[in-house]
């Protein structure tokens, strides 16, 4: 791995996960740096919920390192991680259903907040940014798929996260929810660094400061929107010739 410089906040090291005999992820090297939007591309099947996985300690690797906010954080369980500033919404939506949107949001928040009338107002904060402050009192079955996915936003908001991963976030949003999205993740951006898996290249393009793609397991390019739509090999590999 290259030198690591101070605004780096998160790098791996040769990372690798094998699932009975294949590579799923093989020998990623990978840095993203404070306050930055990186987007992770690829086809289906490339191993980007795989490799955020073994960011975030849900799943163990088989080779390599994870360094975080300067530690390395390899060994690390999943709530240490996110005790340690990593949050994480999953590409299939992960709520408590039976739970009203506020209860949801509230059970996310860090224990530190203090008193009741200010967990209640970054309740009522961190819901207007996502625009379901009207379905605070909702139980969040009842909620719309998309509103669901809006939901996990919010609650990974919530713990106010050194860096927010996000997985495939604009999934059964409507295009002024996904226009929305895309203002929040930009603003987002001056307090927590943001990696998103996101199939919209819409989405994509319009907000990400650098791109990482990710074929069969490996990081075949990496750069901004304009070296990722020239690069021939992305080309071939995902965004068609």
């Amino acid at each position: 791995m290259d030198t690591i410089e101070k605004n780096t906040l998160l790098y791996t090291e040769n990372l690798s996960k094998n699932f009975q005999g294949i590579q799923a992820v093989k020998n990623v090297n990978f840095k993203i740096n404070k306050n930055e939007i990186r987007a992770l591309i690829g086809p289906n099947g490339a191993g980007k919920t795989t490799f955020v996985s073994l960011l975030c300690g849900r799943i163990k690797s088989t080779n390599g390192a994870v360094f975080f906010d300067g530690k390395d954080i390899s060994n690390f369980p999943v709530y240490k991680r996110i005790s340690g500033g990593i949050g994480y919404t999953f590409q299939i939506t992960s709520i408590f259903l039976n739970l009203t949107v506020y209860e949801n949001v509230a059970l996310a928040i860090k224990e530190e907040t203090g008193k009741t009338n200010s967990i209640d107002k970054e309740i009522s904060n961190v819901l207007d940014k996502v625009g379901l402050l009207d379905r605070v009192n909702q139980r969040s079955g009842d909620l719309s798929y998309g509103h669901q996915r809006l939901l996990e936003l919010a609650m990974g908001m919530a713990q106010r996260p050194k860096l927010l991963i996000l997985d495939e976030p604009t999934q059964g949003l409507s295009d002024p929810e996904i226009d929305n999205f895309k203002f929040l993740i930009k603003s987002l951006s001056s307090s927590t660094t943001v990696l998103l898996i996101e199939h919209n290249m819409d989405v994509v393009m319009s907000i990400a400061d650098k791109i990482s793609v990710l074929h069969f397991g490996e990081i075949i390019a990496e750069g901004d929107k304009k070296t990722i739509q020239n690069d021939p090999i992305v080309q071939k590999a995902y965004l068609g010739d």
